[in-house]
């Protein structure tokens, strides 16, 4: 999914508004247009894992705008094969629609959600929404939100001082603090390359911390390596390097040395395992911005599926998400081959890779079009059950 404008899609919300208020005035109803959202899962964009507690939590994003709104699910997963909707009065939580991934804090209970919603279709902050999800507490299933930057998407956690990294569309990212989020500090992936070219940053999605560095992908074939140690000090360049020649950049995680990285490119889609060990932090530091061609750092190229979007990394295996024919592709990373293609629902894209308390491996994968969560036996590469409440 190309993370679009979250402006853009309230703008027209607006315009069906109107057309809905027209309608009403001739005797229809809004709900003959959108179904009411209940415990739907509404265009799930992502999934976060809570296995010691046997909990998942599910983002309904309602991209699609085929409900009333959107939400955040909270799934029992006490047998994990098998989620069912926790009961709970407040389950589902409402929250506003156009939200991208999740980082769930177990220790605090929380999540943290960016969402790219706006009623103007000009001005350049959103939201990052944070959940209380404590179920012992009163405050279960509060939502509030926080100022972002320009449609927000990804987040990760966390860098050496325990911060969160959100990274905006419109080419900025916010690093928060989780016990603070009334200010962030803001860092603009704006560059002139040596080329010449004015790299704006826009249409950069995601990002992962590994050490002292976190990696921003951007669709127009760019990473930004980020030293996190200076983030907050204006005296120095935050960004050490740009990798470039990389594709349609979009989904990116880590084994904890090396990088893998989703190139969407429509007539060749990979996954690019990446060596960044070269790539060492800048210190002291430079105005200056290195430039890296992405095959210095490249150890190899594995084929996916159509429209690949997002990637986990669990025991020696990688799983990516293939949105354009409804399969995940399974890598052995020692081989760095395709062992299996999973079918499962209609447009994956979410995944959230754990081991259960038991020791069984299980990927959860959310699925926009079918508005459903497959289960996949990692073990066996295979479908377990699909729940779409």
């Amino acid at each position: 999914m190309k993370m679009g404008d979250g402006r853009a899609k309230a703008f027209a919300l607006s315009l069906l508004t109107i057309l809905l208020t027209s309608l009403a005035g001739a005797g229809c109803e809004e709900a003959d247009l959108f179904g009411e959202l209940g415990s739907h899962l509404a265009a799930p964009i992502a999934v976060a894992v809570d296995a010691a507690g046997n909990r998942a939590y599910v983002v309904n994003s309602n991209n699609r705008q085929e409900f009333d709104g959107a939400s955040l699910t909270v799934l029992d997963i006490s047998i994990p094969e098998s989620p069912i909707l926790l009961t709970s009065s407040s389950n589902p939580i409402a929250i506003p629609n156009f939200s991208g991934q999740i980082y769930f804090d177990a220790a605090t209970k929380t999540a943290f959600v960016p969402n790219r919603l706006s009623e103007d279709t000009v001005d350049k902050q959103d939201a990052l929404l944070q959940i209380t999800l404590d179920e012992a507490s009163s405050s279960f299933g509060t939502v509030t939100s926080f100022a972002g930057g320009d449609s927000p998407f990804g987040i990760a956690c966390c860098d050496s001082s325990g911060r969160v990294t959100v990274v905006s569309n419109g080419g900025t990212v916010e690093v928060y603090n989780p016990a603070d989020l009334s200010t962030f500090v803001q860092i603009s992936l704006t560059l002139t390359l040596t080329s010449g070219e004015l790299t704006t940053g826009r249409n950069s999605t995601e990002s992962v911390h590994l050490g002292t560095q976190a990696f921003v992908t951007n669709r127009a074939g760019k990473i930004y390596l980020l030293n996190t140690t200076e983030v907050g000090d204006t005296s120095k360049n935050p960004i050490d390097y740009v990798i470039l020649s990389g594709g349609d950049l979009r989904g990116i995680a880590t084994d904890g040395a090396l990088l893998y990285v989703v190139d969407g490119t429509s007539s060749a889609p990979v996954l690019r395992v990446l060596n960044p060990a070269t790539l060492i932090p800048v210190d002291p530091d430079s105005a200056t911005t290195s430039e890296v061609d992405i095959t210095t750092v490249q150890s190899t190229t594995v084929a996916v599926g159509s429209d690949p979007n997002e990637v986990v990394i669990l025991n020696g295996r990688a799983f990516v998400s293939n949105r354009g024919d409804d399969t995940v592709s399974v890598i052995d990373l020692v081989s760095n081959a395709v062992t299996a293609t999973i079918t499962v629902g209609d447009e994956p894209f979410g995944l959230a890779a754990f081991t259960t308390g038991t020791g069984t491996d299980l990927l959860y994968v959310t699925n926009l079009a079918s508005n459903s969560l497959s289960v996949i036996d990692v073990a066996t590469n295979s479908l377990v059950t699909t729940l779409a409440p």
